[in-house]
């Protein structure tokens, strides 16, 4: 069995407000908030993906006072490497001296959180004891400034999970799916080799694009149905959900297509907007480090994205984690 030790996460210091946003006019800055829930979003300055990701490695090894020679696995879920080779779980690795451990990455856009725990999960059932994900992602660098339908709903972040065969949450069910017919609907078009750099002849192709009305439908089924299975599979209800945090009207979409109060739905997209792969696992851990998270016992996750991909995660406490 696979279980949730601690986690940690790391958000960028340079606060982006909607008011900020000036290359954008005021009568649209002031539809965010009410669009998505977003107030706010950290950007990097100089960091990339890999600086965010072992920002929040370092914090997770103080919290569980690990030595990093102890880590056998890292895994990175990111859809904004820092380079597209090498893997960058690699640069993690090395500056947060994980020196033992094999390090790759995974990208699955905003499901990558799950999907990395998924993985992690399977590599402790097979005799790993310390495996690390890490979610970290700059999407700041890959969006188009002047776009209205993008750069406004995106953050910058990284969290962290280790992983063993003892801990805090026993990962007791984890569900993952995808959908390659919905591959071109969430995108980076350039820079592979469908179509290189020698190739490209439109800037726009360099940035992230995807088709709002597709995404907002195709998250607010997939989200409901994991809420769904998830209860059904484990015949448990949820004392807490935390979905991918992509847009506020989405999760309330959820809520209102399962049946579960809007107060069982961890929110903080107003915080930090939609910081993709990253999401999730933020999330869980602001979650953990409150007050709610004491009383109780039954977690699931949800998370919702581009390939397309899918995945849920159920969390049980163990009785004797307080």
């Amino acid at each position: 069995m696979a279980f949730i030790v601690n986690t940690a996460q790391y958000l960028p210091a340079n606060e982006i407000f909607n008011d900020d946003l000036t290359q954008f006019p005021s009568k649209y800055r002031q539809l965010i908030e009410e669009k998505a829930g977003i107030k706010t979003r950290r950007h990097v300055t100089d960091e990339c993906t890999s600086d965010l990701g072992a920002l929040a490695v370092k914090e997770l090894l103080r919290k569980t006072r690990m030595n990093p020679v102890e880590v056998e696995v890292l895994i990175c879920a990111t859809s904004s490497p820092d380079r597209i080779q090498p893997a960058t779980a690699t640069r993690i690795q090395e500056l947060c001296g994980i020196k033992n451990a094999f390090a790759f990455d995974i990208n699955s856009v905003c499901s990558g959180g799950i999907y990395g725990l998924k993985i992690a999960s399977s590599l402790i059932n097979d005799g790993a004891k310390n495996v690390i994900v890490v979610a970290s992602e700059v999407y700041s660098k890959i969006l188009n400034p002047k776009d209205i339908a993008t750069f406004p709903y995106f953050g910058d972040g990284a969290a962290a999970v280790l992983l063993s065969d003892h801990g805090a949450y026993e990962l007791k069910d984890i569900l993952l799916f995808s959908d390659g017919s919905g591959c071109d609907v969430i995108q980076v078009p350039a820079g592979g080799s469908m179509l290189p750099a020698a190739a490209v002849k439109k800037e726009r192709d360099y940035y992230f694009s995807m088709e709002g009305q597709s995404v907002y439908r195709f998250a607010c089924e997939k989200g409901s149905e994991l809420i769904g299975l998830l209860s059904k599979r484990n015949e448990v209800m949820a004392d807490r959900v935390i979905t991918h945090q992509a847009n506020l009207n989405i999760i309330k979409e959820i809520a209102r297509r399962t049946d579960v109060s809007d107060e069982k739905f961890f929110i903080n997209v107003d915080k930090y907007a939609n910081t993709a792969g990253a999401s999730v696992l933020i999330a869980l851990n602001e979650y953990l480090e409150s007050e709610e998270a004491k009383n109780e016992n039954h977690v699931f996750l949800a998370a919702f994205g581009g390939g397309l991909s899918w995945g849920g995660c159920y969390l049980k406490k163990e009785h004797d984690t307080k």
